[in-house]
């Protein structure tokens, strides 16, 4: 009988050990800091970033262009702190997000997290997917002028996308440095050809007034709420990165210093440039749709068209395979153990076609997408940190990660102290309106950190200070 419910236990651990999920050794990190800095380059110009801009302005009820700056400086600050703090996890121990969220919500918790974590990605990826497959259509159309297969498109592009997901994060960086040049260079050319076409200069656009009718705390959230995704999977990204020989002996800012200049400039500098740039676009043509931004800009040189249609599409391409495919492929895993990862991956891009996110459009869709989103995830990421630096003070007992019967296994599986802070943090979140992010954030840390240090603590051992490796 013990014999048995051992050999049981045994098999289930195992099946948290999928190749994909298990710690990252030292020379399976292969991204350097240029390498980096261009993977977050790569997810930060998309079509997203280019419309929320266009967005934010609002047909002048919303953000005037210094406003917009100062916005996204502190949304994307907001999320370089806590991508970077979260990724940590990955820089010391070289665990994914999908594994460590059993330390926090425990094994089949760990399941209800990471499902939340995946609807944005879906969300996303059907989007994006869909503007890409919007601009190869248009490029098949002016090689082929009666050519108009979206649906055709979509499907080639998303298969396109996934392919190169199966490659891995190093596949992808090297992607970028195809596709943010590209970017760099249409982005120039839409701005000098606004300037051209409307008479107008920089300083004419960044005066223009708007009636600024979003509080800060909701423009702000909006900014936060695309990218909250990424920081709850800044272990991912950062197990990849190469680390010093001496990292267990250096301090959170050191041993993530590459994670912080990548994130610095492929973020927040790449990331005002691509908002501004969206702003003045749509100032100027009442358009937020890069395609048809791009079409109304260019429609009488057809080399210039197909270029920034091409370049549209790397946008969408470089985004989703890091940012939108390989998070949610990591969780499907942990939920599906027997799975493999070009399953899970697969699975993902279908989910985010079928869920059509394009089929919602009108006014400031995306910033109220985005802040909603942002509602959602606050007390995951919450409870995330509180648990890595208040409560394990960052370090963990890795072994346990993959062991069904360990530390991490609470109640059934279920850590109650994070079940009961989701709910509560989420539901008083509700009622902060446009701080809702920020309110389940911070409700999360400390609900959390009280239920754990009066609570679960004192009935469930969890060796609190012992660094203890994963064991193959």
């Amino acid at each position: 009988m013990g014999g048995g419910y051992f050999l049981m236990q045994n098999e289930k651990s195992q099946s948290l050990r999928s190749p994909e999920l298990l710690p990252t050794k030292d020379s399976e990190r292969t991204l350097s800091l240029w390498d980096y800095t261009i993977l977050w380059a790569g997810m930060t110009i998309n079509i997203v970033a280019f419309s929320l801009g266009a967005q934010y302005f609002n047909g002048g009820d919303g953000l005037s262009p210094w406003m917009l700056v100062l916005v996204v400086f502190l949304g994307y600050g907001l999320v370089t702190v806590l991508t970077v703090l979260a990724g940590d996890i990955g820089t010391k121990y070289g665990v994914p997000f999908a594994v460590y969220s059993r330390a926090a919500f425990g094994y089949k918790g760990s399941f209800f997290a990471g499902l939340v974590r995946c609807v944005p990605c879906f969300y996303w990826f059907g989007f994006q997917t869909w503007v890409g497959a919007n601009a190869l259509n248009m490029i098949m159309g002016i090689m082929f002028p009666s050519f108009n297969n979206v649906t055709l498109m979509l499907i080639l592009f998303a298969a396109f996308q996934i392919v190169n997901a199966l490659f891995g994060m190093e596949a992808m960086a090297k992607f970028d440095w195809i596709a943010v040049p590209m970017l760099g260079i249409m982005f120039a050319a839409i701005v000098v050809t606004v300037c051209n076409k409307y008479g107008v200069s920089i300083p004419d656009i960044m005066g223009v007034k708007a009636a600024g009718n979003y509080s800060m705390a909701f423009a702000i959230s909006g900014i936060a709420g695309g990218w909250i995704t990424m920081a709850l999977n800044g272990p991912d990204l950062a197990r990849q990165i190469r680390r010093s020989d001496n990292y267990k002996n250096e301090g959170l800012i050191k041993r993530n210093k590459n994670a912080i200049v990548g994130q610095l400039v492929g973020l927040m500098a790449v990331g005002i440039i691509a908002m501004m740039v969206g702003m003045a676009a749509g100032i100027y043509t009442h358009e937020w749709d890069l395609n048809n931004v791009v079409y109304s800009l260019f429609s009488n040189n057809m080399l210039v068209l197909v270029f920034c249609f091409i370049a549209i599409a790397f946008a969408q391409w470089s985004t989703n395979t890091a940012a939108n495919l390989m998070p949610p492929a990591y969780i499907l895993l942990n939920i599906f153990p027997k799975m493999k990862f070009w399953m899970t991956t697969i699975i993902s891009g279908v989910i985010g076609l079928l869920m059509m996110p394009w089929k919602q459009q009108g006014g400031d869709f995306l910033v109220v997408i985005q802040s909603n989103f942002s509602t959602l995830l606050g007390p995951i990421i919450g409870i995330m940190l509180a648990d890595y630096f208040l409560v394990r003070k960052c370090t963990i007992n890795v072994d346990d990660l993959y062991n069904v019967g360990g530390q991490y296994h609470y109640t059934s599986g279920f850590n109650m102290s994070s079940v009961v802070t989701m709910i509560l943090s989420f539901g008083l979140s509700l009622l902060a309106g446009d701080y809702s992010f920020f309110a389940g954030l911070a409700i999360s840390v400390v609900i959390y950190v009280v239920l754990m240090k009066n609570f679960t603590l004192k009935k469930y051992d969890q060796k609190l200070g012992q660094d203890i490796p994963f064991r193959e």
